[in-house]
């Protein structure tokens, strides 16, 4: 997880992010998940292609990421932690605060063919490379 240069003053906080910096990737798609429902569940599947970067820029929600080194979980709660997920990484997106909104920056234009939505098929997948 990185934490985000923030700049501070009398006028309040300005966060950036660069792509080359911490998104070493060129962003082709933006899009933002809110008003998740309580209990609720997103992610849950891979990209074999596209890199993304995930900021909370408003409430709290939990990235569990799985790869060939295992699963780990990071909790995004403040507007200056981003989370870079790689291709071929399974991930689920967890425990959204009510005033959640999470950012996503993406290196490729959606494609459905590009996603694995099975565990399974993902497990065999990275256990083959």
């Amino acid at each position: 997880m990185d934490k985000l240069n923030t700049f501070t003053d009398s006028r309040g906080k300005l966060t950036l992010t660069q792509v080359g910096n911490e998104i070493p990737f060129s962003i082709q798609r933006a899009y933002w998940i809110y008003d998740v429902p309580e209990g609720e569940e997103r992610g849950k599947h891979a990209n074999r292609i596209s890199y993304q970067y995930l900021v909370a820029v408003s409430g709290s929600v939990d990235i569990t990421l799985e790869n060939r080194d295992g699963r780990h979980t990071y909790h995004l709660d403040s507007k200056d932690k981003g989370l870079l997920v790689p291709p071929l990484t399974w991930n689920e997106l967890t425990n959204f605060s009510r005033d959640a909104v999470l950012l996503v920056f993406a290196s490729h234009p959606y494609d459905t063919g590009t996603y694995i939505n099975s565990h399974e098929e993902f497990l065999k997948l990275i256990q083959s490379r």
